[in-house]
């Protein structure tokens, strides 16, 4: 029974911070005015593919949690082998990016031990 309630609390944390996330970059996309990623140099392009990635598989998780997930932290490490070539580095805000995907695996590996254990 804890179980249930552990994979509901990660899913449901997930799908706030996911939610937060989003939107906030949204914002800060619409308010700063995102660059046309078409004309910056290849290594921000990558950037902006691991970004989408990251906020697409934010987004699908709500639906397919384990492909949204794999989807969400796929991306992030792409955006953090990226950051590393950067001069600012690892922040705190590229970790929090990760939060979602690892609650919506963890979300995921919960349930399916569930489901074993009631075979």
């Amino acid at each position: 029974m804890n179980d249930k309630w552990l994979a509901a609390a990660c899913r449901w944390t997930a799908r706030i911070l996911g939610t937060f996330l989003v939107f906030g970059c949204v914002f800060i996309a619409i308010g700063e005015g995102m660059p046309n990623p078409l004309t910056v140099a290849l290594a921000m392009q990558i950037m902006f593919l691991a970004f989408a990635l990251i906020l697409i598989g934010i987004l699908a998780a709500w639906r397919w949690e384990f492909v949204g997930g794999v989807t969400s932290l796929a991306g992030w490490c792409v955006f953090i082998i990226g950051l590393a070539i950067s001069p600012r580095g690892l922040t705190v805000t590229a970790v929090i990016l990760a939060v979602p995907g690892l609650l919506y695996l963890a979300s995921n590996w919960l349930r399916r031990k569930i489901t074993i254990q009631e075979e």
